[in-house]
């Protein structure tokens, strides 16, 4: 059996990493021909004179690639196959096959050979077999090394998740009695402070707040991630939790906000999480006052209605307002205009992300809307508990 002559390859690609072939034949033509032309190509190419000797070499060598006749006296392709099977899976075959031995090639690509050629074949044929034969094993490799990639992303998100946790429940224990020894002070009253007693109380007031807000949101989101979060809903008018949401506030000294409030949405029976819902707008109202500018001190309003039979509530500020590059990720954990360490606005990051959780957990929807006159407006929209219909 011989190559036939009348073509050869002119347009051969070589390799970027020298990858190693091993050629199996009986046929001494057809070894010496295919180790020229893949040597040429840029191939580390070594070759065997029949089944056993292929053997000899695939167990004391690693190959990139065997091309193997189907037809040898003793060890044949198929011996090879089934050897290569068990011993080196991984490595791609291609058969070089006779007319006459069809079944046998059949019966290789059963086994798991990539591709066949019959003899007589051109080098143009099996240079394009061959090459089609290791993009496909590169790219599987591909696969494999950007699947284990993101295994250890995975594994990494998993250890950080539960780090999270484990802080934030570590935290939630000094935090309440730090809050509840505040609050004890503040029922006491405070006149016979001095000044800067005073203003140093108030820093401590206000940083424990905001840390207590942080690990109300890192709960919340690495519960909402494992699926352990199941909001408990009860039925509230939502003008009743607007204004206990506001008197809160006011108690615990926060700065103050305009409320809008049709009288419908005053009276609206929403299916409120009493317990998590708040982390919405204290989340909004946080990043309205927290990006004000520099000019003055910002004006947030919180405005509810109802509009096809939702409820609409808008939180708007007349802030910075958010940059159009930074609007798709708005609602991504971690994101923040700027993430440096020497950034202006304190934060981690996750106020919107739980935002968007708990919003969804309540069937509803949370987006960025365009302002009128320059800010930023985050609208929620939340499904109302239809009215009972009255009795004849």
């Amino acid at each position: 059996m011989t190559l036939s002559p009348d073509t050869t390859s002119t347009a051969v690609r070589r390799p970027v990493v020298t990858e190693r072939i091993l050629v199996i034949d009986d046929e001494q033509n057809i070894r010496a021909t295919l180790e020229e032309f893949l040597s040429l190509t840029g191939f580390d190419v070594d070759t065997a004179e029949n089944g056993a000797a292929g053997l000899d070499l695939l167990g004391r060598n690693s190959y990139d690639l065997v091309v193997s006749d189907v037809r040898m006296p003793g060890v044949d392709g198929i011996a090879v196959i089934e050897w290569m099977k068990e011993t080196c899976p991984g490595v791609p075959v291609i058969i070089m096959s006779g007319h006459a031995t069809v079944d046998s090639t059949l019966r290789a690509l059963r086994l798991g050979a990539y591709d066949y050629l019959l003899k007589p074949f051109t080098l143009d044929e099996m240079q394009r077999t061959i090459g089609n034969c290791l993009e496909k094993r590169r790219l599987e490799r591909k696969n494999v090394e950007l699947e284990e990639m993101n295994e250890r992303l995975r594994e990494i998100e998993r250890i950080k998740d539960d780090l999270l946790s484990t802080l934030s429940h570590e935290f939630r224990t000094p935090l309440t009695s730090m809050l509840g020894f505040l609050a004890l002070m503040d029922s006491r009253g405070n006149d016979n402070l001095r000044p800067d007693q005073a203003h140093a109380l108030d820093a401590i007031r206000s940083n424990a707040r905001r840390l207590d807000m942080m690990v109300g949101n890192l709960l919340t989101l690495t519960e909402t991630q494992d699926g352990a979060y199941q909001p408990v809903l009860a039925p509230l008018t939502f003008g009743e939790f607007l204004r206990e949401f506001r008197n809160g506030r006011e108690a615990s000294h926060r700065r103050e906000f305009s409320v809008e409030i049709d009288d419908e949405a005053a009276r609206a029976e929403v299916l409120l999480d009493c317990a998590r819902f708040p982390l919405v707008l204290e989340n909004l109202l946080d990043n309205a006052f927290k990006f004000e500018r520099e000019t003055g001190r910002a004006e947030v309003s919180v405005r509810a209605r109802l509009n096809h039979g939702d409820l609409l509530l808008e939180v708007h500020d007349d802030g910075i307002g958010v940059g159009d590059a930074l609007e798709d990720r708005l609602f991504e954990r971690f994101t923040q205009a700027d993430m440096t360490s020497t950034r202006e606005h304190q934060g981690a990051g996750l106020g919107l992300a739980v935002v968007r959780e708990i919003v969804r957990a309540h069937q509803g929807e949370v987006r960025l809307i365009p302002p009128v006159l320059g800010g930023t407006s985050v609208r929620i929209t939340l499904p109302v508990v239809p009215p009972k219909s009255e009795g004849r």
